[in-house]
């Protein structure tokens, strides 16, 4: 099963890079969009200049958030338990209908609490239905984020374990200054949600019957959790695009030939269903002029173990060694989804590369590359690792 997932989530990321030099031009730099990428261009309707524009650019991105029949968002306006639950669910990994389904439909809610009955996780909607579309609680939603990882909690106890484990996104470092019995708004569970990702939350646990023990909640801290930067961004270079590794292992470069790979690493008759050359270490894939525009490891076919000498990424990251923890700290956060991280850069006149968001308006795609990464949701550790040129990526096994 994971396999298959890691299948379809590799469909969607970007997997490879594409060097342009000046001994082998693989594409035209002067060639500009021509329209064919819009169809990635998401624009939060109504909600230009908002603080958390981006932050539902994403969520609409990753189908954690539905606008309203009117095609509002509603950012400002108070959460629901109801569109809480669908949100988190989403967010990790759960297929729920849409909040906006067209009257007559089966009522949409149904999913989400059939799902938190299913897990024992609190609401207050699941015996009256009335509540469902009311507004949530900072502590009922404390409560829940507290189920999700497979702890309980109520109460007061729920926020310390949030506050205590910088979970809370909050600057309260006391129960009573987290004001639980206040609801929050759209745009704050958008960003709550994001926030518990990046701490590791990315899969859904069953709430035990009985309280948890006590003695597991953490100390409150003595001064308010900084939140991590919803889109930070760390500098990258053209080495970051390559693989590297211990001697004997000669670095793969993006623009390698065909035949300089095989001369180092044998000949390769195998292909993968996404059409990359598979070697002993990693896999390759090559442009209709024989040249390495993607290259990727992973470790379903690579176990750490086997792998001597390790490969790696310039900034270090390396196969079952490293987290999703070391990726956000190297390369920022930019382009992280929960079990899975895309980081797209592009490349500018001075030969510097500047992140952006894939689905802006995209001005030169030829001059696009992405870095991904996987992650496996329970130990958090990397499991694959790659680098793209960003057509290639989207128009798959085809000669771009």
């Amino acid at each position: 099963m994971f396999k298959i997932k890691r299948i379809v989530t590799c469909l969607i990321i970007v997997s490879s890079l594409f060097w342009l030099t000046t001994t082998a031009t693989l594409h035209a730099q002067d060639q500009k969009d021509d329209g064919k990428y819009d169809f990635l261009i998401i624009k939060p309707y109504g909600m230009k200049g908002h603080w958390a524009e981006r932050l539902f650019q994403w969520a609409m991105a990753q189908n954690i958030i539905n606008g309203y029949p009117d095609s509002s968002l509603k950012p400002d306006e108070p959460i629901t338990e109801a569109e809480f639950l669908k949100a988190l669910y989403r967010a990790l990994g759960m297929a729920l209908p849409s909040a906006s389904s067209p009257e007559g439909n089966d009522d949409w809610t149904g999913g989400p609490y059939r799902l938190a009955e299913s897990f024992n996780h609190p609401t207050s909607g699941a015996s009256n239905h009335k509540l469902r579309m009311e507004p949530i609680t900072k502590s009922r939603a404390s409560e829940i984020i507290c189920a999700v990882q497979g702890v309980h909690f109520e109460g007061e106890d729920a926020v310390v374990y949030l506050i205590g484990n910088g979970m809370a996104n909050s600057e309260a470092i006391t129960p009573e200054q987290f004001n639980g019995q206040d609801s929050f708004s759209r745009a704050e569970a958008i960003q709550w949600i994001r926030q518990l990702t990046f701490k590791g939350v990315l899969d859904i646990e069953k709430r035990p019957t009985a309280p948890s023990d006590r003695t597991l909640l953490p100390s409150l801290p003595s001064a308010a959790v900084q939140r991590i930067p919803d889109f930070s961004a760390e500098p990258v270079t053209r080495n970051d695009f390559n693989l590297f590794g211990n001697s004997p292992f000669t670095e793969v470069k993006i623009g390698d030939s065909k035949k300089t790979i095989e001369e180092l690493y044998e000949v390769s008759d195998e292909k993968d269903v996404f059409n990359n050359n598979i070697y002993p270490l990693f896999s390759a894939h090559y442009n209709k002029d024989g040249l390495i525009d993607s290259w990727k490891i992973d470790q379903d076919t690579i176990e750490p173990a086997n792998t001597n000498p390790s490969l790696r990424t310039y900034k270090g990251i390396v196969l079952g060694e490293s987290t999703m923890f070391d990726v956000l700290r190297l390369y920022g956060t930019f382009g992280f989804n929960a079990d899975q991280a895309t980081y797209f850069y592009e490349k500018t006149s001075d030969g510097n590369f500047r992140d952006i968001s894939i689905h802006d308006k995209l001005n030169n795609p030829d001059n696009m590359y992405s870095i991904s990464f996987i992650f496996d949701k329970e130990s958090h550790a990397v499991v694959y690792v790659s680098t793209s040129w960003f057509p290639y990526s989207y128009f798959g096994w085809e000669d771009v």
